[in-house]
């Protein structure tokens, strides 16, 4: 069975689709409990220990997702994760805070879920936010402040083929417009394989009449 792990996962939604492909979720960190209650009302994760409900820059956090990792592969001759995915905030990014005195700290919180990826090496990441995700500044691993897309690319091109596209989620299948960019690392050791295959088809946008037409 495929698995992954989630990093500000929220409510759950986001990686909910992965529960519907038959991952099984060996983890999932978030912030604030009553998020957490609605991905345990969906029943996201087999374990009651793997809902992990805390601050992912403490080493408290860090320590109990290192734990439940290391159960879940306790009895695998090879454990491998296959999935991280990972939502960092984007409070710094977003066009509506760029005035505020905080968007380094807030946007360094990417960083987090490079390290994670660069301590477990799955087979493939996920990073998703909003357009302006790579080009916005954060403080990187070494302390200096540089590109998000900079710093993925520092720490993790040495094991991954890695992509990012912008996409208008109405081109996806969605109903409403909305733009996110999509970053997808491919470990280097997956043969035949890159991060373009796992971007989905273009889809020409649902009109008004096809979304609501029927109410």
């Amino acid at each position: 069975m495929l698995n992954y792990v989630s990093l500000f996962s929220s409510a759950g939604v986001g990686c909910y689709g992965f529960k519907q492909e038959g991952f099984e979720c060996i983890a999932t960190v978030e912030f604030l409990e009553k998020r957490m209650q609605i991905q345990k009302y969906n029943d996201k994760c087999k374990n009651e220990e793997s809902y992990i409900v805390g601050d992912i820059e403490t080493e408290d956090t860090h320590q109990r997702l290192e734990n439940v990792i290391s159960d879940y592969f306790k009895n695998v001759s090879k454990p491998d994760i296959d999935v991280i995915i990972a939502t960092p905030p984007c409070q710094g990014m977003s066009v509506a805070n760029h005035k505020k005195k905080d968007e380094l700290k807030r946007n360094s919180l990417v960083v987090e879920s490079i390290k994670i990826t660069a301590q477990y090496l799955p087979k493939i990441f996920i990073y998703e936010n909003v357009r302006a995700f790579s080009n916005s500044v954060c403080t990187d691993i070494d302390g200096v402040n540089k590109s998000i897309d900079e710093a993925i690319f520092n720490n993790l091109a040495e094991h991954y083929h890695i992509d990012s596209q912008v996409l208008n989620l109405k081109n996806y299948g969605s109903n409403s417009s909305r733009t996110r960019t999509i970053v997808i690392g491919v470990r280097r050791d997956l043969e035949n394989t890159c991060p373009l295959l796992f971007f989905p088809d273009y889809r020409k946008e649902s009109t008004l009449e096809q979304v609501i037409g029927h109410l």
